[in-house]
């Protein structure tokens, strides 16, 4: 059984080479393919880790693409090389992960169980915690609602990319991550949809542990709650309040979502006015409207939508103009339309991005 690692690189040598490290403990892995999104300063960084890291893979190749194209578009590439070059699983990693010693062979051990096969995910910083990232499932409304705990193994109908490991199967059936309509952000969540109605089965496999960092309480990347007026800034001394606060948070709203309607994104005036539509988060907001209509009933979209509606006009009142009412209800009926039609008109969400903001 021949397994390839493909993992997509960008402007951090440090947490790239700690994620090759990680690979070394894991002895059933034959390959390994990067493909570097870095601007020109990291890229030399990362040729060296590459080279130190990949003498003993029967199958290496680092790509270097010379601009970002997105994570979506770079495991896309990654995923199509390995399934050419004849792998019999792809396993999916996140450059700022890493990955415990026996976690590919826990999971090559339960093969015979699912066509995608994924670890728990864990803090790096704290490894007692579990992340969401480790799962999700549906409620009767179609909201994804990401597990507690991970006591054991389980099927789960949505999985995060890092530590996924996908079939031969898989792959022949239903490709690769799809760049049409992700950038950064949705890209496994469309993939495990697009596998799930296929009828293959995602698990979660208990035993076997990858790490990552906690998206959630990163202070670095808490420009969307200061943007919103959540908090006011982040600095080191302030670091742990803020992330035990947003922590609090997130639980107590996780446990009232779990039994709402699945809530859509909005379009934020400061992205959009002047038509970017390449921005990571405009491309977030639009992929995830996207996918949404994709994937729930027309009536699970419906509730969606109001649910969404009354939401956004919440925070418009809270946190005044940032958000463009206009342009998200343009958004939302261009969704509800293609459901009712049953065609999505856009080949891209680029075309989507400019449709909604003319």
């Amino acid at each position: 059984m021949q397994i390839c690692a493909v993992t997509v690189a960008y402007n951090n040598p440090k947490e790239f080479t700690r994620l090759l490290r990680s690979l070394e403990g894991q002895l059933s892995l034959n390959g390994l393919i990067v493909i570097d999104n870095s601007h020109t300063s990291s890229i030399e960084d990362n040729a060296a880790a590459f080279r130190a890291y990949s003498q003993h893979y029967q199958f290496a190749h680092h790509m270097i693409i010379g601009k970002n194209i997105g994570s979506a578009a770079g495991f896309c590439f990654g995923m199509k090389m390995a399934h050419e070059k004849g792998f019999d699983w792809v396993w999916l990693l996140d450059q700022d992960g890493t990955v415990e010693k026996g976690c590919l062979e826990s999971l090559l051990q339960n093969t015979g169980q699912a066509d995608i096969l994924c670890p728990k995910i864990v803090d790096i910083d704290s490894p007692h915690a579990v992340l969401l990232q480790s799962g999700a499932t549906l409620n009767f409304w179609g909201r994804v609602v990401f597990l507690n705990s991970v006591t054991e193994s389980r099927n789960i109908s949505f999985f995060a990319t890092h530590g996924a490991l996908i079939s031969r199967k898989a792959l022949d059936r239903i490709g690769y991550y799809d760049p049409r309509y992700f950038f950064v952000g949705h890209e496994d969540f469309d993939y495990a949809f697009r596998a799930t109605s296929s009828g293959m089965v995602v698990r979660l496999i208990a035993e076997a542990e990858a790490r990552h960092p906690n998206l959630s309480l990163s202070a670095s990347k808490s420009s969307v709650h200061i943007a919103f007026g959540v908090i006011d800034s982040v600095s080191p001394e302030q670091e742990i309040t803020v992330a035990a606060r947003l922590h609090h948070a997130a639980r107590l709203r996780k446990r009232v979502s779990d039994y709402l309607p699945e809530e859509l994104l909005w379009i934020s005036k400061p992205l959009m006015n002047d038509k970017n539509c390449r921005t990571n988060r405009a491309i977030e907001s639009l992929s995830g409207t996207y996918l949404a209509t994709k994937r729930l009933t027309t009536l699970q979209l419906g509730a969606a939508i109001v649910y969404s509606l009354l939401h956004v006009l919440v925070l418009r009142i809270k946190f005044g103009g940032r958000i463009n009412l206009k342009k998200t209800a343009k958004m939302y009926s261009i969704c509800m339309l293609s459901k009712l039609r049953k065609k999505w008109p856009f080949k891209s969400v680029e075309e989507f991005c400019l449709c909604v903001c003319n």
